[in-house]
């Protein structure tokens, strides 16, 4: 059985490369443990959001943060002072207070290992909402709202406790009700693809008490319903909802809506999101129009509509100051000072600074990088990565010295036969391998594994006689074999070559599909995933004494998919992403950026005793990884 727990201690550490290199340790931790290992990992998520203020409809709007992490989905207090809103700059999301009337810098207010997002503050100004994941997945969550004074968010107190996803509250006028969405009466369990259907894990409206007792569920259709706000009187709801395809805002009452058919506002095939309630009794909703995500109001039928942005950036999640009528929303930055990596969310290289996760037995910094399917060089510290699908790249840690080792594609952003990913490099570092083709094509498509010297020369195609679908190479910890993916048999295997093509072994014989495999540190076993038992898991084969490949054995085991394994370097802990905590906020709030992946946040599972630890927390996607001693580069 496994054994769900959390990381004990989470802390973002700013100039944290430095300071590990000045004093071999660790600053807020309470025993100053030294940092031992390093986990590289992909993940896309935008780049560099900002808050504004705008005066007045459609004037040039305040800038209220600088940092070039993410930040995002800001909230007025009722006086107008206070602005908490979500941030990244740490390299968790955490909510963060700024204060209007003063000079101060933003500053953090409810802090915790997990994520705190989506904040709200109830009418009087004493208490505060937020969705947090510190007990496994998305909850809502309240605490006292103290703008002067930063809180734990252990502190809160959890009003849903549900182990569905529960997202976006809303204080009623009158401070007594809660809206809120949830995925709690989804029917579909799990997603079988690449990508989740549009339906999957689809949320509805539900209605409770402030005090989060008398739960109850509001609309009814299997597409999204979200992001509710209710009307001045208190007596309407107004969302967004697919329900007609794009989304798009709707208006119903809150008492007596079953069987109700909710009236829409925005017209159809516009997309539209985030419904809020407007000065002068109007509604705003951010929409895209002429390729462009751009705040508009209208009366609250839906005509006299009204930019109430500029259009100089795309903006989001509006709100408004209750007492001057300002509008708060965020959007984009000025562009990266550092050179741009290309990927389906370009930005920079480094995702956050360096982030400090305490497992069980150990301290392990968390480095997010923008690069698909990192590999890390054990002899430099150099990183190996796909920019883009289009080329091989090798770099240092923070992206500087980038090099491209190998590139077919000639271009910035590309998929198709000449794409370039899943590297792995030897570890005496002078050979990477990796896949060319067409990345996690479905069906049994020519993908070749290449392996080529780490300065780029003696670039060989390891699988030329094969025109199947292999992928997914890793090296054993000897560099004479490589273990990987392959369709040639009709089904994708797990298969295991000499490190010059020759000499293939099977080693898989199901029907279902295993893929994604990583020899262990010390090559005497292998993790893969496997779709064997209803979706997919993770699973280890183990070689005896004469190297003779043995049953395999099922490793995890939870309702969603468990990929992408990678072993610690002392074996005793498989890396992976899971699905298991499923989404942290809406899908079609997300989309605004990109198709994230259902199964994207990062897990470790103890070999000794199934005990798993989550290690990201955060709305994006972070895939595939790697995991090393010390820190890359610095040692």
């Amino acid at each position: 059985m496994d054994v769900y727990s959390k990381s004990l201690t989470r802390a973002g550490l700013l100039g944290f490369l430095v300071l590990v290199v000045a004093t071999g340790r660790l600053q807020g931790t309470q025993e100053s443990e030294p940092v031992r290992e390093t986990i590289v990992y992909s993940s896309i998520q935008p780049s560099n959001w900002d808050l504004y203020l705008f005066e007045s409809p459609g004037s040039q709007p305040r800038r209220l943060t600088t940092d070039p992490g993410l930040d995002y989905n800001g909230t007025l207090s009722p006086d107008g002072r206070w602005v908490v809103f979500t941030s990244e700059r740490s390299g968790n999301p955490d909510l963060y207070v700024l204060d209007l009337e003063g000079d101060a810098a933003p500053r953090p207010l409810v802090e915790g290992p997990a994520m705190e997002d989506a904040a709200a503050i109830s009418p009087d100004g004493r208490r505060l909402l937020f969705v947090g994941t510190r007990d496994g997945n998305a909850d809502v969550f309240a605490i006292p709202f103290r703008p002067e004074r930063p809180s734990a968010a252990g502190e809160a107190v959890n009003l849903t406790r549900h182990a569905a996803g529960d997202y976006n509250p809303a204080f009623s006028p009158d401070g007594a009700r809660i809206l809120f969405s949830s995925s709690r009466d989804t029917t579909v369990a799990t997603s079988t693809g690449a990508g989740p259907p549009a339906t999957y894990l689809a949320s509805e409206l539900y209605v409770m008490r402030a005090d989060g007792t008398d739960v109850r569920r509001l609309t009814h259709h299997e597409s999204w319903d979200g992001a509710p706000a209710w009307t001045p009187d208190g007596r309407d709801v107004v969302f967004y909802s697919q329900r007609d395809g794009d989304p798009r805002i709707y208006r119903t009452g809150i008492d007596g809506m079953d069987g109700a058919r909710p009236e829409p506002i925005s017209p159809a095939g516009e997309a539209a999101l985030s419904p809020v309630p407007a000065p002068g009794g109007r509604l705003a909703f951010t929409t895209r129009r002429d390729d462009r995500w751009t705040i508009v109001s209208t009366q609250p039928d839906g005509s006299d509509p009204r930019i109430e942005s500029d259009t100089a950036r795309d903006y989001w999640a509006p709100a408004y100051d209750p007492v001057s009528g300002r509008l708060l929303a965020h959007g984009p930055g000025p562009g990266d000072p550092a050179p741009r990596f290309e990927s389906d969310a370009p930005g920079a290289f480094l995702i956050h600074p360096p982030l400090a996760v305490d497992m069980p037995d150990r301290s392990v910094s968390l480095i997010g990088i923008r690069g698909y399917l990192p590999a890390i060089d054990p002899t430099s510290g150099e990183i190996a990565t796909s920019e883009a699908f289009a080329r091989l790249v090798a770099s240092g840690v923070d992206g500087a010295r980038k090099r491209v080792v190998f590139d077919l594609a000639g271009a910035d952003r590309y998929r198709g036969p000449d794409s370039v990913w899943g590297p792995s490099w030897s570890k005496d570092g002078q050979w990477l391998a990796f896949a060319v083709g067409p990345p996690f094509a479905a069906g049994n498509v020519d993908v070749d594994i290449w392996k080529i010297r780490a300065d780029g020369g003696e670039g060989v195609d390891l699988t030329l006689d094969s025109d199947a679908n292999d992928a997914f190479p890793d090296f054993s910890p000897d560099g004479r074999r490589i273990v990987f993916r392959s369709m040639r048999d009709g089904n994708a295997e797990i298969y295991v070559m000499n490190a010059d093509g020759a000499g293939v072994q099977r080693l898989t014989h199901h029907e279902a599909t295993d893929t994604m495999p990583a020899f262990s540190s010390a090559g005497d076993r292998i993790a893969f995933t496997s779709l064997r038992d209803g979706n997919f898991e993770l699973y280890t084969i183990a070689f005896d004494a004469e190297g003779r490949p043995g049953a395999p054995e099922r490793l995890t085991r939870s309702p969603g998919h468990d990929m992408h394994p990678r072993f610690s370097p002392d074996d005793e802990w498989v890396l992976f992403t899971s699905q298991r905590g499923e989404f942290s906020d809406e899908l079609p709030l997300l989309r605004v950026v990109f198709q994230p992946q259902p199964y994207g946040e990062l897990h470790a599972v103890r070999l000794a005793d199934g005990t798993v630890v989550r290690l990201t927390h955060n709305k994006w996607e972070d895939g595939p990884t790697a995991w090393v001693r010390g820190v890359p580069g610095l040692d």
